[in-house]
């Protein structure tokens, strides 16, 4: 018995140590991929600003997040799936592995064509004024192309993601990583070529979505080869597999996707309905700094939760309570850094980076979005490590009930207040509802 205790204990050492060193590869591959969108957002799209004019820069910003609708669609893909992977390959059970990815694949591809039917539909149907607002009369020849052509490219990112979730079970986030480095690094190539030769709002959503469209399909085929079972076959599905990832991925969607659905797709039309293209130009500014700023803290969080999952899956409480702590430390510190920042020079930094059209921007509104930023923050990584430790059933009902609040806090804040009371309103909720909820239920599971 000593020998068998001694035995498993030096076994969760070597998996501590490789869990260890997923995190840290995936950490410094996500500097290759953050930097990619860094450059991005840094230089290429305000270069884009300044060619094609704020409102027609506006009209790029509408068309995207209309189209992030459809992520979510994206219910299979929850973390059940990659919880499943870690599990079979704990196991060995390869032939799990093969079943579980084709359920979700040839799941997802009859999701994303009744997606596609129906969106469709809508965009055949419904004038483009009554879907963005009133202030978008007149750029239905504008509009209409870059609709059809972003949801194709849509649809194909629902089904590429896949991998990505498969990734994370396997522990190989660093290789998505790598893609998205490549990704964004033809994002913004193929952005510069829009600035310089096709300034249309058409072709700026080919080159930054079709970039990473390519990036992505990369992914998939590197996955394939280096993983023959998680090859999609059709005599793979197994039925049973499709109400469990159905359920679980339903719950993942109303606790993660339907935030970034309500607070940047919803919030988004609010917005352009109170104040046109140009207001969506500025809010856009703020989604997009809002997500390259927590890109940073997922650095760390997206290699974390599943390996905290591992950890748990082989009863390694120790490692997973440390991990835990160490991404606490790590995303409030950021976060608090970030919201210093804003505040203290933001007006600053926002003149110089795109230009005299968004000078003289009031500290109240850098203010109110430090706190939404740093309230978004302390929820995401509440979420991971809730994901990561199997709630995510209650993570949904908590969730749920905020993004209700939410959505009518930032309603009634943009009509008295502007986008600065919305702002100001949802980073608020936040921290009154999962700001609070959360750590309890993560310290209980952990056993602390």
């Amino acid at each position: 018995m000593p020998m068998l205790a001694a035995v498993e204990e030096t076994e969760l050492i070597d998996h501590g140590a490789r869990r260890d060193s997923s995190i840290r590869s995936a950490v410094l591959t996500s500097f290759l991929s953050k930097g990619g969108t860094f450059l991005l957002q840094l230089v290429a799209l305000p270069a884009a600003l300044r060619v094609m004019g704020r409102a027609e820069f506006g009209m790029f910003g509408a068309v995207s997040t209309a189209l992030a609708t459809v992520a979510l669609l994206e219910v299979g893909v929850g973390p059940a799936l990659a919880h499943g992977i870690s599990k079979a390959g704990a196991s060995n059970d390869f032939a799990k592995r093969q079943k579980l990815a084709s359920t979700a694949f040839f799941m997802l591809l009859a999701i994303a064509a009744l997606a596609g039917f129906l969106a469709g539909g809508v965009l055949m149907t419904v004038p483009i004024p009554t879907l963005f607002g009133g202030e978008f009369a007149g750029t239905e020849e504008t509009m209409r192309p870059a609709l059809w052509l972003g949801l194709g490219l849509f649809l194909a990112l629902f089904l590429l993601n896949l991998t990505d979730r498969l990734r994370e079970g396997l522990l190989e986030v660093s290789h998505t990583n790598t893609w998205g480095a490549i990704g964004n690094l033809l994002a913004a190539a193929a952005v510069g070529l829009a600035v310089w030769k096709i300034p249309q709002v058409w072709f700026l959503v080919l080159a930054v979505h079709g970039s990473i469209v390519v990036a992505k399909l990369g992914n998939t085929f590197s996955l394939w080869k280096r993983h023959p079972d998680m090859l999609p076959r059709f005599a793979g599905i197994e039925r049973s597999l499709i109400r469990h990832l159905l359920s679980d991925g339903a719950a993942f969607a109303t606790c993660a996707l339907l935030v970034g659905f309500v607070e940047y797709n919803v919030c988004t039309w609010l917005v352009g309905h109170h104040g046109g293209p140009d207001a969506v130009s500025l809010y856009m500014i703020f989604v997009q700094v809002s997500v390259m700023q927590l890109g940073f803290v997922m650095m760390v969080s997206t290699p974390t939760w599943p390996a905290v999952a591992e950890a748990l899956a082989r009863d390694d409480r120790p490692w997973a309570r440390i991990a835990s702590r160490r991404l606490y430390l790590l995303g409030v510190a950021f976060a608090a850094c970030a919201a210093v920042g804003w505040v203290t020079v933001g007006p600053w930094v926002l003149k110089l980076w795109l230009g005299e059209e968004f000078a003289g921007l009031p500290r109240s509104l850098m203010g109110a979005f430090a706190l939404y930023f740093a309230a978004h923050t302390w929820r995401h990584l509440n979420h991971v490590l809730m994901i990561g430790t199997g709630q995510v059933r209650t993570l949904a009902r908590v969730q749920l009930v905020e993004t209700v609040l939410v959505a009518g806090g930032a309603t009634a804040g943009l009509h008295f207040g502007g986008v600065p009371l919305m702002m100001a309103t949802m980073g608020a909720t936040i921290l009154l509802v999962t700001g609070w909820l959360l750590p309890s239920k993560v310290r209980r599971a952990l056993g602390e």
